[in-house]
């Protein structure tokens, strides 16, 4: 039985097809008329089993590759290449494409990324969340010296586009600047990004109303972009921030798509669902909407989010003086308490690990309830409450928080239009205590999933890997196997692939993944990092 696929995707594989169709040939006609001698590729992948992302079943198939492209699919023993893979017993597939990262971070400093490449990552989409550079060319130009492994797209973030026009400002915006804002994100679209993102939940987006962020979502439905939003509450008040990004979506007629869906609050857990439903009701009133997910049970995210959000407007000494006062210091523990007894830790300072601390290396690891015996306190959660303000006052850490249910990730998973998608970044290996989505997230889908749990069938997870995510972000040349598209590949022992994770000892790479081709090049062979960075920059502009 086919996948239920959503038409645009039907759209561009038909235009993908043709394209693919008409270079192939072209490059077939082009060899044979310069010699009568057989044609030599550049790549063979011979006998593999091909899962080839659009979500038809598995088959048997020879893959050739000239440059960064696929030229021809089918039986192609006696062929001759520069290079031959023998994938008898493996399984081919497209590169991954990760609609959810903020590589933007850190990727100048690691463009090897290597934690995406041992998971099948090829491409990856950043500027998640309402944060990127705001200055998408001059970033893009930042990747002309060093490179990069992977295929990189970029979104704008709504966030830093309103801190470099008012700052952390609890305010709508003057109509002064809104027009700035309007216009740093016309700027970032002509530059190639492929959409906004938004993080209504995150400083200073948690300031805007949603009139703003329409304006701005108007400005990129006109460039042909994509509105992802990481919405303004994944807690109690979930179903009414599905309900605003809808009216984003509609608005300003642009898709949407809903970043990391979770349900993270104890009141919650088991509405997946009613959730889904509302998605499905709004397209059917027209709304072109999806979303992405993680395969945890936790998220990771800044320790201070266990604040209100309005003890933490203004600067870092704002924040200070608020705690100085003991008034508004009682206020700011009341509302902690009540934060920490559901979204945040449902009442159990053990559900909360600490990523990272710069000034206090030694959180890293540590559950909230050790940090507050640490800092001399029996672990309840209005001593919990206090030790934050006590070691966020002068610096910052970031969390792992345990707050969903296995039942509600699984049934968000079989949605048909639920994208897999790590919500990581280009960490340095062996640094902190961070989450496992950085090494883990697409292994852990085929593993537990697929092979071990049969909540997808393999030809369902990888679509939800390839070939939906480039259709979200109508991304041409990638997502398929066929003839014509770039040769981003994945060849992998099914049978053997394990994401290795540890939340004690997270900086594992995935294992089983043999081969990771990124236009035409392995950047890993034979299970080993090889030393070649052919990843692109990719925008929006580009008829790629």
């Amino acid at each position: 039985m086919a996948l239920p696929f959503e038409q645009n995707f039907k759209d561009l594989k038909m235009r993908k097809s043709i394209l693919g169709q008409l270079t192939a040939l072209s490059l077939a006609v082009l060899l044979s008329s310069c010699s009568s001698t057989p044609v030599v590729y550049d790549l063979l992948i011979l006998d593999g089993t091909i899962v080839d992302g659009s979500g038809s079943p598995a088959y048997a198939s020879d893959i050739a590759i000239v440059d960064d492209k696929i030229v021809k699919m089918g039986d192609l023993n006696g062929s001759e290449a520069e290079r031959i893979i023998d994938a008898n017993g493996l399984t081919v597939t497209p590169g991954f494409i990760d609609l959810h990262t903020h590589a933007d971070r850190n990727i100048r400093d690691n463009p090897g990324v290597e934690n995406y490449l041992h998971q099948g990552v090829t491409t990856i989409l950043a500027g998640n969340c309402g944060h990127s550079p705001v200055d998408l060319d001059a970033y893009f130009k930042s990747f002309t010296d060093t490179g990069i492994a992977v295929n990189l797209a970029m979104l704008i973030g709504h966030n830093k586009v309103r801190d470099a026009v008012m700052g952390n400002e609890n305010r709508a915006p003057t109509a002064v600047e809104q027009r700035r804002m309007e216009s740093l994100v016309k700027t970032a679209m002509d530059d190639g990004a492929f959409g906004l993102s938004t993080g209504l939940i995150y400083l200073p987006g948690t300031y805007s109303e949603t009139d703003e962020v329409v304006a701005l979502a108007r400005i990129v439905a006109a460039e042909g972009g994509i509105y992802a939003s990481h919405i303004r509450n994944e807690f109690e008040l979930l179903i009414e921030a599905i309900e605003e990004a809808i009216t984003i979506g509609q608005e300003a007629d642009l898709p949407v798509q809903i970043s990391h869906l979770k349900l993270a609050d104890n009141t919650m857990w088991g509405d997946s669902t009613r959730i889904m439903e509302m998605f499905e009701a709004a397209r059917k009133e027209g709304l072109d909407i999806a979303v992405d997910q993680y395969p945890y049970t936790a998220g990771s995210t800044g320790l201070a989010n266990v604040f209100p959000t309005w003890a933490r407007a203004g600067s870092r000494e704002d924040f200070q003086a608020r705690l100085d006062d003991p008034d508004i210091r009682a206020r700011v523990k009341t509302d902690t308490i009540r934060k920490l007894n559901g979204a945040r830790a449902a009442g159990d300072l053990s559900r909360i690990r600490i990523a990272s601390f710069e000034n206090h290396p030694e959180y890293s690891g540590k559950s909230m309830a050790e940090v507050t015996r640490m800092n001399g306190y029996e672990p309840s959660i209005e001593n919990g409450a206090e030790v934050a303000m006590k070691i966020l006052y002068d610096g910052e850490g970031s969390a792992i928080y345990f707050m969903m249910v296995e039942e509600d990730v699984r049934n968000i998973m079989r949605d048909p239009f639920t994208s897999i998608a790590s919500d990581s970044s280009a960490i340095p290996f062996g640094e902190n205590v961070p989450h496992l989505r950085n090494y883990g997230t697409y292994p852990r889908v085929l593993a537990r999933y697929v092979r071990d749990d049969g909540v997808l069938s393999l030809e369902q997870a990888i679509y939800k890997m390839t070939a939906l995510p480039a259709s979200r972000i109508n991304l041409p040349g990638r997502g398929t196997l066929q003839e014509g598209m770039m040769a981003d590949i994945n060849i992998f022992d099914f049978d053997r692939v394990l994401d290795n994770d540890d939340w004690a000892n997270p900086h594992q790479y995935a294992t089983g993944f043999s081969y990771v081709i990124v236009n035409g090049q392995a950047v890993v062979d034979e299970g080993i990092r090889t030393a070649v960075f052919p990843g692109k920059v990719l925008k929006r502009t580009q008829n790629e």
